[in-house]
Protein backbone atom coordinates (compact mmCIF):
# COMPACT_ATOMS: atom_id res chain seq x y z
CA UNK A 1 0.00 0.00 0.00
CA UNK A 2 2.73 2.49 0.78
CA UNK A 3 4.57 1.98 -2.39
CA UNK A 4 1.25 2.47 -4.38
CA UNK A 5 0.54 5.67 -2.49
CA UNK A 6 4.13 6.87 -3.42
CA UNK A 7 3.71 5.96 -7.28
CA UNK A 8 0.60 7.95 -6.70
CA UNK A 9 1.99 11.31 -5.09
CA UNK A 10 5.21 11.14 -6.73
CA UNK A 11 4.46 10.81 -10.32
CA UNK A 12 1.59 12.26 -12.83
CA UNK A 13 2.12 9.08 -15.53
CA UNK A 14 0.76 7.16 -12.75
CA UNK A 15 -1.93 8.99 -11.10
CA UNK A 16 -3.63 9.70 -14.99
CA UNK A 17 -3.31 5.89 -15.38
CA UNK A 18 -4.60 4.93 -11.47
CA UNK A 19 -6.90 6.91 -10.45
CA UNK A 20 -9.52 6.51 -13.73
CA UNK A 21 -9.73 3.09 -12.57
CA UNK A 22 -12.09 4.45 -9.79
CA UNK A 23 -14.38 5.64 -12.07
CA UNK A 24 -18.17 3.96 -11.78
CA UNK A 25 -19.49 2.06 -14.85
CA UNK A 26 -22.07 4.16 -15.82
CA UNK A 27 -24.88 1.07 -15.55
CA UNK A 28 -24.18 1.12 -11.80
CA UNK A 29 -24.01 5.17 -11.60
CA UNK A 30 -26.02 6.32 -8.85
CA UNK A 31 -28.42 8.84 -10.37
CA UNK A 32 -30.01 12.23 -8.95
CA UNK A 33 -32.83 14.35 -9.73
CA UNK A 34 -32.11 17.47 -8.86
CA UNK A 35 -34.79 20.48 -9.33
CA UNK A 36 -33.75 23.88 -10.20
CA UNK A 37 -35.57 27.50 -9.42
CA UNK A 38 -37.88 27.50 -12.58
CA UNK A 39 -39.10 24.31 -11.84
CA UNK A 40 -37.22 21.89 -14.58
CA UNK A 41 -35.06 19.29 -13.45
CA UNK A 42 -31.69 17.84 -14.62
CA UNK A 43 -29.79 14.44 -13.61
CA UNK A 44 -26.64 14.22 -11.90
CA UNK A 45 -24.91 11.13 -12.46
CA UNK A 46 -22.53 10.23 -9.96
CA UNK A 47 -19.43 9.16 -12.22
CA UNK A 48 -16.83 8.60 -9.05
CA UNK A 49 -16.37 6.97 -5.97
CA UNK A 50 -13.93 9.54 -4.60
CA UNK A 51 -14.39 13.43 -4.80
CA UNK A 52 -12.36 15.68 -6.75
CA UNK A 53 -10.50 18.71 -5.11
CA UNK A 54 -9.77 22.13 -6.21
CA UNK A 55 -6.02 21.88 -4.38
CA UNK A 56 -4.54 19.37 -2.86
CA UNK A 57 -4.54 19.08 0.82
CA UNK A 58 -0.90 20.19 2.51
CA UNK A 59 -0.31 16.92 3.78
CA UNK A 60 0.03 15.04 0.71
CA UNK A 61 2.41 18.30 -0.47
CA UNK A 62 4.07 17.49 2.51
CA UNK A 63 4.83 13.52 1.92
CA UNK A 64 5.80 14.57 -2.01
CA UNK A 65 7.94 17.51 -1.05
CA UNK A 66 10.28 15.08 1.27
CA UNK A 67 9.62 12.63 -1.12
CA UNK A 68 11.66 14.06 -4.39
CA UNK A 69 13.95 15.38 -0.93
CA UNK A 70 15.16 12.01 -0.44
CA UNK A 71 15.47 10.98 -4.17
CA UNK A 72 17.62 14.46 -4.47
CA UNK A 73 19.97 13.04 -1.87
CA UNK A 74 20.99 9.99 -3.73
CA UNK A 75 21.31 12.33 -6.73
CA UNK A 76 23.56 14.64 -4.62
CA UNK A 77 25.28 11.72 -3.01
CA UNK A 78 26.03 9.90 -6.37
CA UNK A 79 27.62 13.43 -7.89
CA UNK A 80 29.68 13.98 -4.49
CA UNK A 81 30.85 10.26 -5.04
CA UNK A 82 31.62 10.60 -8.84
CA UNK A 83 33.62 14.05 -8.41
CA UNK A 84 35.67 12.53 -4.93
CA UNK A 85 35.18 15.65 -3.15
CA UNK A 86 35.59 15.04 0.53
CA UNK A 87 32.36 15.59 2.38
CA UNK A 88 32.42 18.89 4.94
CA UNK A 89 28.61 17.63 6.52
CA UNK A 90 29.48 13.88 7.49
CA UNK A 91 27.07 12.04 4.72
CA UNK A 92 28.20 8.66 3.95
CA UNK A 93 30.05 8.55 0.41
CA UNK A 94 27.65 5.63 -0.85
CA UNK A 95 25.11 6.57 -3.49
CA UNK A 96 23.02 3.83 -2.36
CA UNK A 97 19.35 4.41 -1.11
CA UNK A 98 19.99 2.91 2.07
CA UNK A 99 22.91 5.65 3.18
CA UNK A 100 20.50 8.60 2.34
CA UNK A 101 17.35 6.92 4.41
CA UNK A 102 16.26 4.18 6.69
CA UNK A 103 14.03 2.05 5.28
CA UNK A 104 10.67 1.39 6.85
CA UNK A 105 9.43 4.45 7.72
CA UNK A 106 7.17 7.23 6.61
CA UNK A 107 8.99 10.52 5.43
CA UNK A 108 6.48 11.99 8.32
CA UNK A 109 8.68 9.48 10.46
CA UNK A 110 11.74 9.96 9.00
CA UNK A 111 11.78 13.81 9.22
CA UNK A 112 10.51 13.67 13.37
CA UNK A 113 13.87 11.17 13.90
CA UNK A 114 16.32 13.41 11.57
CA UNK A 115 15.68 16.36 14.07
CA UNK A 116 15.12 14.81 17.37
CA UNK A 117 18.73 12.91 16.62
CA UNK A 118 20.42 16.02 15.20
CA UNK A 119 19.41 17.94 18.71
CA UNK A 120 20.38 15.37 20.56
CA UNK A 121 23.86 14.15 18.36
CA UNK A 122 24.65 18.18 18.49
CA UNK A 123 24.63 18.21 22.74
CA UNK A 124 27.01 15.24 22.84
CA UNK A 125 28.89 15.90 19.78
CA UNK A 126 32.27 16.02 21.92
CA UNK A 127 31.33 12.62 23.90
CA UNK A 128 30.02 10.73 21.27
CA UNK A 129 32.11 8.83 18.38
CA UNK A 130 28.48 8.34 16.71
CA UNK A 131 27.91 11.55 14.69
CA UNK A 132 24.70 11.76 13.14
CA UNK A 133 24.16 12.15 9.58
CA UNK A 134 23.66 15.79 8.75
CA UNK A 135 22.36 17.27 5.23
CA UNK A 136 22.49 20.40 3.11
CA UNK A 137 19.81 22.32 4.47
CA UNK A 138 17.60 21.89 1.15
CA UNK A 139 17.58 18.49 1.23
CA UNK A 140 16.39 18.37 5.14
CA UNK A 141 13.26 16.87 5.33
CA UNK A 142 9.83 19.22 6.64
CA UNK A 143 7.66 18.36 9.51
CA UNK A 144 4.34 20.00 10.59
CA UNK A 145 4.89 21.32 14.39
CA UNK A 146 3.95 18.82 16.86
CA UNK A 147 1.46 20.17 19.53
CA UNK A 148 2.34 17.33 22.13
CA UNK A 149 5.99 17.75 21.99
CA UNK A 150 6.88 21.02 20.73
CA UNK A 151 10.80 21.52 20.03
CA UNK A 152 12.02 19.82 23.94
CA UNK A 153 14.26 17.02 23.97
CA UNK A 154 13.11 14.42 25.83
CA UNK A 155 14.47 12.16 28.37
CA UNK A 156 15.94 8.84 27.92
CA UNK A 157 13.08 6.77 29.42
CA UNK A 158 10.72 8.68 27.57
CA UNK A 159 12.08 8.94 24.14
CA UNK A 160 12.57 4.37 24.64
CA UNK A 161 8.69 4.36 26.15
CA UNK A 162 7.62 6.41 23.54
CA UNK A 163 4.60 4.90 21.48
CA UNK A 164 2.95 5.44 18.27
CA UNK A 165 0.66 8.09 20.24
CA UNK A 166 0.46 10.63 17.64
CA UNK A 167 -0.52 9.62 13.92
CA UNK A 168 2.59 12.04 12.81
CA UNK A 169 5.15 10.42 15.47
CA UNK A 170 7.86 7.57 15.37
CA UNK A 171 9.21 5.84 18.45
CA UNK A 172 12.95 6.70 18.14
CA UNK A 173 15.27 3.24 18.15
CA UNK A 174 16.99 2.96 21.08
CA UNK A 175 19.79 1.56 19.17
CA UNK A 176 20.63 5.17 17.72
CA UNK A 177 20.26 6.95 21.09
CA UNK A 178 23.79 8.47 22.44
CA UNK A 179 24.60 8.17 26.58
CA UNK A 180 21.73 9.81 27.70
CA UNK A 181 23.61 10.71 31.11
CA UNK A 182 26.65 12.34 28.73
CA UNK A 183 23.12 14.50 27.75
CA UNK A 184 21.35 15.26 30.80
CA UNK A 185 24.73 16.14 32.19
CA UNK A 186 25.47 18.37 29.66
CA UNK A 187 22.19 19.45 28.28
CA UNK A 188 21.56 22.83 30.36
CA UNK A 189 20.49 25.01 27.11
CA UNK A 190 18.21 22.96 24.39
CA UNK A 191 15.46 23.30 26.65
CA UNK A 192 14.85 26.39 23.89
CA UNK A 193 11.49 25.79 22.64
CA UNK A 194 8.81 27.86 20.87
CA UNK A 195 6.23 29.96 22.52
CA UNK A 196 3.39 28.20 22.40
CA UNK A 197 0.68 29.85 19.69
CA UNK A 198 0.53 31.24 16.52
CA UNK A 199 3.44 34.06 15.39
CA UNK A 200 2.40 36.25 12.67
CA UNK A 201 4.60 37.28 9.73
CA UNK A 202 3.05 40.43 8.85
CA UNK A 203 4.41 42.42 5.46
CA UNK A 204 3.23 44.60 2.33
CA UNK A 205 3.48 42.31 -0.43
CA UNK A 206 6.70 41.78 -2.16
CA UNK A 207 8.47 42.52 0.91
CA UNK A 208 10.65 39.65 1.07
CA UNK A 209 8.74 36.74 3.72
CA UNK A 210 8.96 34.35 1.14
CA UNK A 211 12.75 34.72 1.70
CA UNK A 212 12.01 34.81 5.53
CA UNK A 213 9.93 31.47 5.63
CA UNK A 214 12.34 29.92 3.52
CA UNK A 215 15.00 31.02 6.15
CA UNK A 216 12.16 29.68 9.03
CA UNK A 217 11.29 26.20 7.39
CA UNK A 218 15.24 25.76 7.04
CA UNK A 219 16.49 26.54 10.60
CA UNK A 220 13.52 24.69 12.08
CA UNK A 221 12.58 22.05 9.59
CA UNK A 222 8.64 22.95 10.67
CA UNK A 223 6.69 24.00 7.78
CA UNK A 224 5.58 27.59 7.72
CA UNK A 225 1.94 28.31 7.11
CA UNK A 226 -0.15 31.54 5.32
CA UNK A 227 -3.63 32.62 5.18
CA UNK A 228 -3.73 33.18 1.71
CA UNK A 229 -6.49 31.41 0.38
CA UNK A 230 -4.97 28.07 -1.36
CA UNK A 231 -6.64 27.15 -4.40
CA UNK A 232 -5.46 31.03 -5.73
CA UNK A 233 -2.67 30.83 -8.37
CA UNK A 234 0.11 32.45 -6.53
CA UNK A 235 -0.91 30.46 -3.61
CA UNK A 236 -0.68 27.02 -5.54
CA UNK A 237 2.74 28.24 -7.43
CA UNK A 238 3.79 28.39 -4.23
CA UNK A 239 3.09 25.31 -2.50
CA UNK A 240 3.70 23.36 -5.77
CA UNK A 241 6.53 24.82 -7.41
CA UNK A 242 8.48 26.21 -4.53
CA UNK A 243 8.10 23.97 -1.69
CA UNK A 244 6.16 26.16 0.45
CA UNK A 245 3.30 23.44 1.12
CA UNK A 246 2.17 25.39 4.23
CA UNK A 247 0.06 28.22 1.52
CA UNK A 248 -3.51 28.17 3.40
CA UNK A 249 -2.76 26.40 6.82
CA UNK A 250 -3.61 28.99 9.78
CA UNK A 251 -2.99 26.48 11.94
CA UNK A 252 -5.72 25.06 14.56
CA UNK A 253 -8.83 26.72 16.10
CA UNK A 254 -8.07 27.78 19.30
CA UNK A 255 -10.11 27.99 22.28
CA UNK A 256 -11.98 31.23 22.19
CA UNK A 257 -12.78 30.22 18.50
CA UNK A 258 -14.44 26.86 19.05
CA UNK A 259 -16.26 28.53 22.03
CA UNK A 260 -17.87 30.68 19.35
CA UNK A 261 -18.51 27.95 16.93
CA UNK A 262 -20.70 26.74 20.04
CA UNK A 263 -22.87 29.86 19.42
CA UNK A 264 -23.36 29.40 15.58
CA UNK A 265 -25.52 27.09 13.44
CA UNK A 266 -25.29 23.22 13.40
CA UNK A 267 -24.68 23.94 9.58
CA UNK A 268 -22.16 26.30 10.48
CA UNK A 269 -20.17 24.51 12.96
CA UNK A 270 -20.39 21.61 10.35
CA UNK A 271 -18.76 23.40 7.71
CA UNK A 272 -15.82 25.07 10.23
CA UNK A 273 -15.07 21.51 11.44
CA UNK A 274 -14.41 19.92 8.00
CA UNK A 275 -12.60 23.10 7.27
CA UNK A 276 -9.90 22.92 10.10
CA UNK A 277 -10.36 18.89 10.42
CA UNK A 278 -7.27 18.28 8.69
CA UNK A 279 -5.50 21.65 9.42
CA UNK A 280 -1.92 20.41 11.09
CA UNK A 281 -0.53 22.62 13.98
CA UNK A 282 1.73 25.57 12.98
CA UNK A 283 3.75 28.29 14.75
CA UNK A 284 4.13 31.11 11.79
CA UNK A 285 1.79 32.18 9.76
CA UNK A 286 2.17 34.80 6.71
CA UNK A 287 -0.15 37.53 6.42
CA UNK A 288 -0.61 40.35 4.46
CA UNK A 289 -3.59 41.93 6.58
CA UNK A 290 -5.02 44.66 6.60
CA UNK A 291 -3.66 45.04 2.91
CA UNK A 292 -6.07 42.73 2.22
CA UNK A 293 -7.47 39.81 3.82
CA UNK A 294 -7.17 36.47 4.29
CA UNK A 295 -9.01 33.68 3.98
CA UNK A 296 -9.65 32.60 8.06
CA UNK A 297 -9.17 34.81 10.82
CA UNK A 298 -6.34 33.92 13.07
CA UNK A 299 -5.53 35.16 16.54
CA UNK A 300 -1.80 35.43 17.60
CA UNK A 301 -0.02 37.02 20.68
CA UNK A 302 3.52 37.53 18.75
CA UNK A 303 4.26 39.72 15.54
CA UNK A 304 7.11 39.58 13.15
CA UNK A 305 7.00 42.70 11.29
CA UNK A 306 8.97 42.21 8.01
CA UNK A 307 9.40 45.63 6.21
CA UNK A 308 10.90 46.70 2.76
CA UNK A 309 11.75 50.01 1.42
CA UNK A 310 8.65 51.15 -0.98
CA UNK A 311 10.53 52.15 -3.72
CA UNK A 312 11.49 48.55 -4.66
CA UNK A 313 8.53 46.24 -3.14
CA UNK A 314 5.90 48.83 -5.08
CA UNK A 315 7.64 47.97 -8.56
CA UNK A 316 7.98 44.58 -7.29
CA UNK A 317 4.36 44.28 -6.72
CA UNK A 318 3.51 45.98 -10.19
CA UNK A 319 5.50 43.02 -11.49
CA UNK A 320 3.57 40.52 -9.71
CA UNK A 321 0.16 42.01 -10.75
CA UNK A 322 1.46 42.40 -14.49
CA UNK A 323 2.88 38.89 -14.76
CA UNK A 324 0.91 37.22 -12.04
CA UNK A 325 4.21 35.28 -10.94
CA UNK A 326 6.44 35.69 -8.28
CA UNK A 327 10.04 35.46 -10.84
CA UNK A 328 9.05 37.28 -13.75
CA UNK A 329 10.41 40.64 -14.38
CA UNK A 330 8.54 42.89 -16.80
CA UNK A 331 10.41 44.44 -20.16
CA UNK A 332 10.98 48.15 -20.07
CA UNK A 333 8.90 48.18 -23.17
CA UNK A 334 6.35 46.99 -20.82
CA UNK A 335 7.22 50.57 -18.37
CA UNK A 336 7.11 53.14 -21.24
CA UNK A 337 3.40 51.86 -22.26
CA UNK A 338 2.12 51.97 -19.00
CA UNK A 339 3.82 54.74 -17.32
CA UNK A 340 0.88 56.98 -16.75
CA UNK A 341 -0.40 53.50 -14.96
CA UNK A 342 2.66 52.80 -13.41
CA UNK A 343 3.16 56.05 -11.98
CA UNK A 344 -0.66 56.22 -10.69
CA UNK A 345 -0.49 52.95 -8.87
CA UNK A 346 3.22 54.39 -7.20
CA UNK A 347 1.39 57.24 -6.30
CA UNK A 348 -1.54 55.39 -4.67
CA UNK A 349 0.54 52.77 -3.03
CA UNK A 350 2.95 54.88 -1.10
CA UNK A 351 -0.61 55.74 0.35
CA UNK A 352 -1.39 52.03 1.50
CA UNK A 353 2.21 51.67 2.37
CA UNK A 354 2.52 53.96 4.59
CA UNK A 355 -0.89 52.85 6.47
CA UNK A 356 -0.29 49.35 6.59
CA UNK A 357 3.05 49.77 8.76
CA UNK A 358 1.03 52.20 11.09
CA UNK A 359 -1.62 50.01 11.52
CA UNK A 360 0.63 46.80 13.21
CA UNK A 361 2.80 49.61 14.96
CA UNK A 362 -0.36 51.12 16.14
CA UNK A 363 -2.21 47.30 17.09
CA UNK A 364 0.43 45.73 18.50
CA UNK A 365 1.18 49.13 20.88
CA UNK A 366 -2.55 49.11 21.73
CA UNK A 367 -3.05 45.03 22.50
CA UNK A 368 0.31 45.00 24.08
CA UNK A 369 1.26 42.72 21.72
CA UNK A 370 5.25 42.18 21.17
CA UNK A 371 6.46 43.17 18.25
CA UNK A 372 9.69 42.59 16.07
CA UNK A 373 10.60 44.63 13.34
CA UNK A 374 12.91 43.07 10.25
CA UNK A 375 14.10 44.85 7.35
CA UNK A 376 14.77 43.11 4.25
CA UNK A 377 17.56 44.90 3.77
CA UNK A 378 19.26 43.94 6.97
CA UNK A 379 18.18 40.46 6.38
CA UNK A 380 20.18 40.44 3.02
CA UNK A 381 23.16 42.51 4.24
CA UNK A 382 23.41 40.41 7.46
CA UNK A 383 21.05 37.22 7.16
CA UNK A 384 23.00 35.55 9.97
CA UNK A 385 22.72 37.72 13.07
CA UNK A 386 19.04 38.70 11.17
CA UNK A 387 18.04 35.52 11.78
CA UNK A 388 19.52 35.59 15.07
CA UNK A 389 17.07 38.06 16.28
CA UNK A 390 14.21 35.95 14.48
CA UNK A 391 14.47 32.72 16.27
CA UNK A 392 15.69 34.58 19.85
CA UNK A 393 12.24 36.24 19.63
CA UNK A 394 10.31 32.67 19.12
CA UNK A 395 11.98 31.40 21.69
CA UNK A 396 10.40 31.21 24.99
CA UNK A 397 13.32 32.24 27.15
CA UNK A 398 13.63 35.80 26.09
CA UNK A 399 14.21 38.65 22.95
CA UNK A 400 18.30 38.46 23.32
CA UNK A 401 20.09 36.20 20.55
CA UNK A 402 22.76 36.24 22.78
CA UNK A 403 20.91 34.24 24.95
CA UNK A 404 20.42 31.27 22.04
CA UNK A 405 22.48 28.39 22.19
CA UNK A 406 24.70 26.77 19.95
CA UNK A 407 22.28 24.43 18.48
CA UNK A 408 20.45 27.05 17.18
CA UNK A 409 23.32 29.26 16.10
CA UNK A 410 24.60 25.98 14.54
CA UNK A 411 21.07 25.91 12.43
CA UNK A 412 21.28 29.11 11.39
CA UNK A 413 24.17 28.86 9.62
CA UNK A 414 23.54 25.58 8.33
CA UNK A 415 20.85 27.24 6.76
CA UNK A 416 22.59 30.14 5.53
CA UNK A 417 24.68 27.27 3.81
CA UNK A 418 27.90 28.26 5.88
CA UNK A 419 30.72 26.36 6.94
CA UNK A 420 30.84 24.95 10.52
CA UNK A 421 33.87 26.99 11.21
CA UNK A 422 33.05 28.93 14.84
CA UNK A 423 35.01 31.76 13.75
CA UNK A 424 32.59 34.59 12.51
CA UNK A 425 32.46 34.95 8.95
CA UNK A 426 31.81 38.81 7.35
CA UNK A 427 28.70 38.89 5.67
CA UNK A 428 28.01 37.64 2.63
CA UNK A 429 25.14 39.86 1.17
CA UNK A 430 23.97 37.81 -1.02
CA UNK A 431 20.79 35.77 -0.30
CA UNK A 432 19.23 34.90 -3.93
CA UNK A 433 20.44 31.19 -4.02
CA UNK A 434 18.62 31.13 0.33
CA UNK A 435 14.78 31.73 -0.95
CA UNK A 436 12.41 29.43 -2.20
CA UNK A 437 12.96 30.64 -5.81
CA UNK A 438 15.17 33.19 -7.59
CA UNK A 439 15.02 36.21 -6.96
CA UNK A 440 14.02 38.50 -10.14
CA UNK A 441 17.60 40.54 -9.34
CA UNK A 442 20.36 38.05 -8.35
CA UNK A 443 23.01 41.25 -7.39
CA UNK A 444 22.84 40.44 -3.92
CA UNK A 445 23.77 42.43 -1.59
CA UNK A 446 24.04 46.31 -1.50
CA UNK A 447 23.01 46.40 -4.90
CA UNK A 448 19.99 44.72 -4.53
CA UNK A 449 18.84 47.44 -2.52
CA UNK A 450 17.02 50.71 -3.97
CA UNK A 451 17.85 48.87 -7.45
CA UNK A 452 14.66 50.64 -8.59
CA UNK A 453 15.93 53.83 -7.79
CA UNK A 454 18.94 53.16 -9.47
CA UNK A 455 17.20 51.97 -12.71
CA UNK A 456 14.88 55.46 -12.35
CA UNK A 457 11.70 53.65 -12.40
CA UNK A 458 9.98 56.69 -10.48
CA UNK A 459 10.19 60.41 -12.01
CA UNK A 460 11.39 63.57 -9.33
CA UNK A 461 7.50 64.26 -9.08
CA UNK A 462 6.78 60.80 -7.77
CA UNK A 463 9.56 60.73 -5.52
CA UNK A 464 8.68 64.13 -3.99
CA UNK A 465 4.73 62.35 -3.55
CA UNK A 466 5.95 59.81 -1.41
CA UNK A 467 7.98 61.90 0.83
CA UNK A 468 4.85 64.14 0.92
CA UNK A 469 2.68 61.59 1.75
CA UNK A 470 4.38 60.32 4.70
CA UNK A 471 4.97 63.51 6.17
CA UNK A 472 1.43 64.43 5.84
CA UNK A 473 0.19 61.32 7.69
CA UNK A 474 2.91 61.67 10.47
CA UNK A 475 1.96 65.39 10.92
CA UNK A 476 -1.70 64.31 11.21
CA UNK A 477 -0.56 61.80 13.65
CA UNK A 478 0.86 63.98 15.78
CA UNK A 479 -2.02 66.67 15.88
CA UNK A 480 -3.63 64.14 18.69
CA UNK A 481 -0.72 62.06 19.83
CA UNK A 482 -3.64 60.84 22.47
CA UNK A 483 -5.70 59.29 19.78
CA UNK A 484 -2.79 57.46 18.28
CA UNK A 485 -0.90 56.80 21.26
CA UNK A 486 2.06 55.06 19.10
CA UNK A 487 5.72 54.94 20.49
CA UNK A 488 6.54 55.37 17.79
CA UNK A 489 5.12 58.91 16.59
CA UNK A 490 6.83 60.24 19.99
CA UNK A 491 10.21 60.27 18.93
CA UNK A 492 11.72 63.89 18.92
CA UNK A 493 15.07 64.42 20.39
CA UNK A 494 14.14 68.13 21.22
CA UNK A 495 10.66 69.86 22.13
CA UNK A 496 10.21 71.96 19.55
CA UNK A 497 11.96 69.65 16.45
CA UNK A 498 9.59 68.06 14.17
CA UNK A 499 8.70 64.64 13.75
CA UNK A 500 10.39 61.80 11.49
CA UNK A 501 8.16 60.35 9.16
CA UNK A 502 8.17 56.46 9.00
CA UNK A 503 10.38 56.78 6.31
CA UNK A 504 13.12 57.82 8.29
CA UNK A 505 12.51 56.02 11.37
CA UNK A 506 13.42 53.14 8.77
CA UNK A 507 16.23 54.79 7.30
CA UNK A 508 14.47 55.24 3.60
CA UNK A 509 14.40 58.79 3.56
CA UNK A 510 15.95 59.38 -0.16
CA UNK A 511 16.65 63.26 0.41
CA UNK A 512 17.68 63.61 4.33
CA UNK A 513 18.78 60.00 4.46
CA UNK A 514 20.82 59.43 1.16
CA UNK A 515 19.00 55.58 0.58
CA UNK A 516 20.09 53.36 -0.57
CA UNK A 517 23.73 54.40 -0.11
CA UNK A 518 22.83 54.95 3.92
CA UNK A 519 23.00 51.08 3.96
CA UNK A 520 26.38 50.63 3.32
CA UNK A 521 26.16 51.21 7.25
CA UNK A 522 23.00 50.19 7.90
CA UNK A 523 21.18 52.45 10.11
CA UNK A 524 19.58 51.54 13.45
CA UNK A 525 15.96 50.17 13.25
CA UNK A 526 13.98 52.32 16.00
CA UNK A 527 12.69 50.33 19.05
CA UNK A 528 9.21 49.81 18.92
CA UNK A 529 7.55 47.79 22.22
CA UNK A 530 3.96 47.43 23.24
CA UNK A 531 2.57 48.12 26.76
CA UNK A 532 2.84 45.76 29.12
CA UNK A 533 -0.40 44.23 30.25
CA UNK A 534 -0.65 41.92 33.27
CA UNK A 535 -2.15 39.63 30.68
CA UNK A 536 -0.85 38.51 27.37
CA UNK A 537 -2.13 40.64 24.98
CA UNK A 538 -3.80 39.43 21.72
CA UNK A 539 -4.73 40.59 18.14
CA UNK A 540 -7.05 38.82 15.40
CA UNK A 541 -6.74 39.28 11.87
CA UNK A 542 -8.81 39.30 8.64
CA UNK A 543 -11.88 40.25 11.05
CA UNK A 544 -11.95 44.33 10.50
CA UNK A 545 -12.03 45.88 7.11
CA UNK A 546 -8.50 46.13 4.63
CA UNK A 547 -7.10 49.48 4.43
CA UNK A 548 -8.33 49.10 0.88
CA UNK A 549 -11.43 50.48 -0.25
CA UNK A 550 -13.91 48.47 -1.99
CA UNK A 551 -13.82 49.85 -5.60
CA UNK A 552 -9.59 50.39 -5.22
CA UNK A 553 -8.53 50.07 -8.70
CA UNK A 554 -4.90 49.00 -7.78
CA UNK A 555 -5.92 45.95 -5.03
CA UNK A 556 -7.13 42.92 -6.70
CA UNK A 557 -9.29 44.94 -9.45
CA UNK A 558 -5.61 44.90 -11.14
CA UNK A 559 -6.25 41.33 -12.14
CA UNK A 560 -8.59 42.45 -14.73
CA UNK A 561 -7.12 44.84 -15.96
CA UNK A 562 -4.38 42.35 -16.74
CA UNK A 563 -6.57 40.10 -18.29
CA UNK A 564 -8.48 43.20 -20.24
CA UNK A 565 -4.98 44.51 -21.52
CA UNK A 566 -4.00 40.84 -22.51
CA UNK A 567 -6.82 39.10 -24.03
CA UNK A 568 -7.49 37.05 -20.97
CA UNK A 569 -4.18 36.51 -20.41
CA UNK A 570 -3.55 35.08 -23.70
CA UNK A 571 -0.91 37.50 -24.96
CA UNK A 572 1.06 38.25 -21.87
CA UNK A 573 3.16 41.70 -21.12
CA UNK A 574 6.83 40.91 -22.91
CA UNK A 575 9.18 39.80 -19.76
CA UNK A 576 13.04 39.05 -19.45
CA UNK A 577 14.74 36.16 -18.51
CA UNK A 578 15.78 36.07 -15.15
CA UNK A 579 19.46 36.54 -14.23
CA UNK A 580 21.71 33.31 -13.14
Amino acid sequence: NRDALSLLITTKRFAYAILPLFRVPRHVCQHYQHKLEDGSCITIVEKYRFVVLPIQDPVTLLDRLNTKRLRQRILWTAKNTANNKPDTEGVTQNASSSACYHYGRSTDEMAFEEWSMMQIHHDVKQNNETEWKTWPAHLELLRFLDDQYGNMIESSSNLKQRTNQSKRTVQLPSCLLPNMSKVNATNTSSGNAFRPGIVLLASYPRSGNTLLRTLLERTTSIVTGSDTRPDRTLSKSLAMQYDLVGEGLVGKATDAGMNKQKKQSSSARLKSHFQTAYDPPLSIVKTHFPERKGWKPVNSSRVLLLIRNPYDSIDSYWNLCCTNTHTTSLDESVYKTYANKFESLARHEIQIWVDFHYYWLDVCEKEGVPLLVVRYEDLVLDPESEMQRVIAFLMEDGDDKSLLDSFWKWRIRHALGKSDNPEPQSATGNTSNLGSYQPRSSSGGILSIGKTLRKNRYSESTLTHMHDVAATVEANRNKNTSKFANIASINKTKKNQSYETILQQFGYDICKQNFPENFKHPPPVVAFAGKQNKTPGRVTINKSPEIRSIDDEFGRKMTHWRRGETDNDANPFPTVSRRR
